[in-house]
This record gives structure tokens, C-alpha cells and sequence, in this order.
């Protein structure tokens, strides 16, 4: 029997998540294929190409491919199929990326943000099932956003609605690659986390992540890399990542406890402005940050209790995605799906 299916494709800005996924959001096959966006577009639709033939061979006769979806990050113009600028894709700049994998894959393909692919995704198929009025918050390489009201995505005038990573969250904070400085996920992605402590050991404060710091930045120097730069922090997450944070934060570090607790604050803090513009049933945490569980879950709780107002009762409920790394491909593939009548939304 042959299972129809669409490709789903989740363009990060260090790798490619690529899967065939059923009607009911399920995926079949799936590949991650490690990359540098500095190769270009045309290089990256190849790279996407490889991992479906790899995926169609694989599955044989099995599998009947009727479409394909892709969540790409950055501003875009949804109606063209262009990432216009995207911050963690170098270099892409106006770029028709749904055609080109169109032309290439031989199939319909569906394109949005890669926040919004990833709500969609827990919405159709994980920790948003249920409710109508649903927030992810994505904390990975920067933070993904996605909103869907009254079962709708949210994409706002120009296409670039939900971009809550970019919401400043200190006035005149730290740089952004956005062009902002103080946003929201230079603060409380998993990338900014790791970032602000690898920053921290440099200007002496103490950590047990001391050691990594310094390997980091002897791997950058043989590279002729500057560790002080923004760019670079990026590098030194390679190393210090906010898994080694959590687990720092675990062991009782007082540096990584304080950034970590930094990070959780300034997500309650977006988390009551999204409730204050949107006021959606359940805002919901995905991506590396969110691999850490009650780590992060608890003290957002916490800190969201103790800054919103005491005027009604209409918090949000805060819980965890369910989906993992998976949200973006099955959220790519759903949009696919929707475009055929055949999912949610």
C-alpha cells in the first residue's frame, strides 16, 4: 500500500531538517544534514535534494510525495516565496527559495517562517492540540516565533508578523544581528545564553565553564578568529552551548545560575506582552533551551506570576513543546498538508 506524503524542511542556521510526514503528522523518514548557510541558496536546495532522494529510495514504493513545505527564518515575502534578509542566513539576500526547491523537488512547495511552521506543527500535531489560540517561542539559534489565532496563523501586513524574537527586551541591550540592539533573543535563546556566559568568563567572572571558554577561544585564534565580536559568539557556542549551561546551572554555578535565571525572566517578561496583545490559551517553549524540561518550565512560571497584573485571571498556560526538533519539519510538512484541505488551520 502506498502512503501518501509531504516533505517537510526546517532551515536553521547551522542545519537542515528534512522529513516525509503522513496526513495525520507522523514522520516516515528523516534526515539533518549539518551546514554553513555561506554556501548559498543553490548549494542549499541541492543539499535538501540529497536528503529526499536519500529519503524516496529508502521508502521505495512505499511513499507517494504530494507536496513539500519549508519554514525559512528572517523576513520574507510570503506571497513571492523570497526570504528577503534572513540574520542567521548570511548572505541571502531576496532569495525565491520556494521556487527553487519547487523547480528542483518537482512538487508544490509551501513556505512560511520557520516560527510559524514550528507553531503550526505542535498545533496540528503536539503540545497545542486542543486549543485555538496558540504561541511558540522556538530558543535555538535565535528566537522562533509563531502565532495562531482562532486557529489561524498570524502573518500581519508585511509577512513578518510573530517576529517576538525581536522584540526588545533592554533598552539599548546588546547588539542584535537584526540591526536592534536589547532583543529578546540575545537574552533567552540557547545561542545568547551561551553567548552572555562565554562573555561573562572573558571579563573574569569565576565558572566551572571556564576551561570551554578557553578552548573555544584558542579554536577561533588558530582560525584567526576575534572572540570578542558578536558574530563570533556563534563560535563560541559551538563549545559552550546552553546544554553545558544547564547542566552548570544544575551543579550550582553562580554565574550560569544568574544568566540562566536572566534568560527565564526576560522570556516571562515577552511572555506577559504576549499576553497582553494576544492573549492566547498557551504559549509554548520549543528548542535547544527547551530540552533542559522544568530548568526552564519552572522559574518562567515563576517569574511570569510575579510580573503580570493582577487585574484578571487570563494568564497563559506555559508548558513545553512536545514535538522537539521535529516541530519545524512536521509544522513544514502540515502547511504542505493544508494546502491540499487535508490538515488544520
Amino acid at each position: 500500500m502506498t502512503t501518501p506524503a509531504t516533505i517537510g524542511i526546517d532551515l536553521g542556521g547551522t542545519n537542515v531538517k528534512t522529513a516525509l510526514i503522513d496526513a495525520n503528522g507522523s514522520p516516515l523518514s528523516r534526515r539533518v544534514s549539518q551546514y554553513d548557510p555561506a554556501i548559498g541558496p543553490d548549494a542549499t536546495v541541492e543539499l535538501i535534494a540529497a536528503a529526499v532522494d536519500e529519503m524516496r529510495s529508502e521508502r521505495g514504493d512505499s511513499v507517494h510525495l504530494v507536496g513539500a513545505g519549508i519554514g525559512c527564518p528572517g523576513p520574507m515575502d510570503r506571497a513571492a516565496g523570497r526570504v528577503i534578509n534572513a540574520a542567521n542566513l548570511p548572505g541571502w539576500h531576496d532569495v525565491p527559495i520556494r521556487d527553487l526547491l519547487s523547480r528542483r523537488l518537482e512538487l508544490p512547495v509551501a513556505f512560511d517562517n520557520d516560527g510559524n511552521a514550528a507553531a503550526f506543527g505542535e498545533y496540528w500535531a503536539g503540545a497545542g492540540r486542543g486549543v485555538q489560540d496558540v504561541v511558540m517561542l522556538t530558543l535555538g539559534t535565535g528566537v522562533g516565533a509563531g502565532v495562531i489565532l482562532a486557529g489561524q496563523l498570524l502573518h500581519g501586513h508585511f509577512d513578518n508578523a510573530a517576529e517576538l524574537g525581536h522584540t526588545i527586551v533592554v533598552a539599548d541591550g546588546l547588539a542584535c544581528g537584526c540591526g536592534q540592539k536589547g532583543c529578546l533573543e540575545q537574552y533567552s535563546s540557547a545561542s545568547g545564553v551561551a553567548r552572555r556566559v562565554a562573555s561573562a568568563i572573558r571579563s573574569g567572572s569565576a565558572s566551572t565553564l571556564a576551561h570551554l571558554v578557553e578552548r573555544a577561544d584558542a579554536n577561533d585564534a588558530a582560525a584567526g578568529v576575534d572572540a570578542t565580536t558578536v558574530a563570533d559568539g556563534l563560535a563560541a557556542a559551538a563549545i559552550v552551548d546552553a546544554a553545558a549551561v544547564a547542566e552548570a546551572v544544575r551543579a550550582g554555578d553562580e554565574l550560569c545560575m544568574r544568566i540562566w535565571d536572566e534568560a527565564c525572566m526576560y522570556l516571562a517578561i515577552a511572555c506577559v506582552n504576549i499576553q497582553h496583545t494576544l492573549n492566547p490559551a498557551r504559549v509554548i517553549l520549543g528548542g535547544g533551551m527547551a530540552q533542559s524540561g522544568a530548568l526552564l518550565l519552572d522559574p518562567v512560571r515563576a517569574h511570569l506570576a510575579k510580573q503580570t497584573w493582577k487585574l484578571h485571571n487570563d494568564q497563559p498556560e506555559i508548558v513545553l513543546a512536545e514535538l522537539g526538533y521535529d516541530a519545524g519539519m512536521i509544522g513544514a510538512a502540515g502547511l504542505a498538508w493544508r494546502a491540499r484541505g487535508a490538515a488544520g488551520g
